[in-house]
């Protein structure tokens, strides 16, 4: 195990983890309350060793910040105290530790309470990892997928990348249909797409770096696949979501079900919906004029057909940006800071050889449209051009 040493007295500390490393155990060491939380933080080891009177953040308030930690696997904690009484053991266990030992520890005393460690962390790694897998289909959970769609919304956000979650229902359900339709389609997904058992009868597949058009056709896939594999007289339908710039998981199920509810009584057996903007044309506005910026954002975020999905004040966040969130169109300031939009053109479209550039500039000179074309340039804006204009133009370089 992986055990974080915390005392602020150096041959205590010294002692104990002489003691421990002869046990076969891998130690950290910590020389205080406020040292001992960053390694935890940064290590998060199995079992935290802490010395109860400590200068600053005691072991008590160490014990509570730990116990606070939601999610990942179980940290047993064992309290060092020169005091070890009837009050002293029932305070530190409240405040959540599992033992306590005298301080100096003996030997023997530390061998067992480790030995006890060892078994409730082996024990809750069992249980945790349990929970996280259907024991009837061998798929994901629902709290895994919870977890899991949590942290991708976030890579959405972040990154921009496009996801597409499908909902596969299947009727009637029953055991064996069950257990049928998760075999068929564990062997039917691709190596980076999940799966995941979500109700008594349904299934989720999170389907990475698809939009409708290229999910609906896994989708396909799937149903038939599943078709072939349950009992004769049960159906299969799915449902289909995109993600959109901002997604939560739990919008984004309630769109699946809908689509899936949808899907069940429809003749194709497959139904894709776009999710929060799924299928508009991602949009990235660069500009260094901030009221130049706000006027138009609010166009285009008012626009059903468009997703603003970042703003830019300058050529390298532009760069920067336009290559995380992966937009369909840039629009780019022509005279922004940073090397202006020309510069900001050409790199961005050496790292997404197919995004749409489009030039804004209160200066609407042929010089202007020049430089931005040769960097790579469809469309070109005038500042203040009617909102008319303004769509239009983002639509047509969008097909271009």
């Amino acid at each position: 195990m992986k055990i974080l040493i915390v005392d602020d007295e150096p041959g205590t500390r010294l002692m104990v983890a002489s003691m421990v490393r002869r046990l076969g155990h891998a130690v950290l060491e910590a020389e205080d309350g406020g040292d001992g939380w960053h390694r935890f933080q940064a290590e998060r080891p199995d079992v935290v060793i802490t010395d109860w009177a400590m200068p600053g953040l005691d072991g008590t308030e160490l014990t509570a910040r730990v116990r606070g930690i939601e999610g990942g696997g179980y940290t047993y904690i064992m309290v060092l105290s020169a005091r070890v009484d009837e009050e002293a053991s029932r305070d530190a266990v409240r405040a959540g530790a599992d033992d306590v030992l005298a301080k100096p520890p003996d030997p023997a005393e530390l061998e067992r309470g480790l030995i006890a460690a060892e078994r409730l962390v082996t024990m809750h790694r069992r249980m945790t990892s349990d929970a996280r897998r259907d024991p009837m289909t061998g798929a994901g959970s629902r709290l895994r997928l919870d977890e899991d769609l949590l942290a991708l919304c976030a890579r959405v956000v972040r990154y921009g990348h496009a996801y597409c979650v499908a909902m596969i229902g299947v009727q009637p359900g029953g055991d064996d249909a069950v257990r049928r339709a998760g075999a068929a389609l564990a062997h039917q997904i691709r190596s980076g797409d999940v799966l995941y058992r979500y109700g008594p009868a349904q299934f989720v597949v999170l389907l990475p770096e698809q939009g409708l058009d290229t999910a609906s056709l896994a989708a396909n896939r799937l149903r038939e696949a599943t078709e072939q594999a349950v009992p004769e007289g049960t159906s299969v339908s799915v449902g289909i979501v995109t993600t959109g710039s901002e997604p939560e998981p739990g919008p984004l199920l309630a769109a699946a079900e809908a689509a899936l509810a949808q899907a069940a009584t429809s003749a194709a057996g497959v139904v894709g919906q776009g999710g929060d903007r799924g299928n508009a044309i991602r949009l990235l506005l660069a500009d260094d004029d901030p009221v130049s910026r706000l006027m138009l954002g609010a166009i285009l975020k008012r626009e059903p057909g468009f997703d603003l999905v970042g703003e830019a004040e300058d050529a390298a966040q532009a760069i920067e940006l336009a290559l995380r969130r992966r937009p369909d169109v840039v629009l780019l300031d022509v005279n922004m800071p940073g090397g202006g939009g020309a510069r900001a053109a050409v790199e961005i479209r050496e790292g997404l050889p197919d995004v749409k550039i489009v030039a804004i500039s209160a200066d609407d000179s042929q010089g202007s449209q020049y430089d931005m074309m040769r960097a790579g340039a469809v469309g070109f804006l005038a500042k203040g051009s009617p909102d008319e204009e303004i769509l239009r133009v983002i639509r047509s370089s969008a097909r271009w």
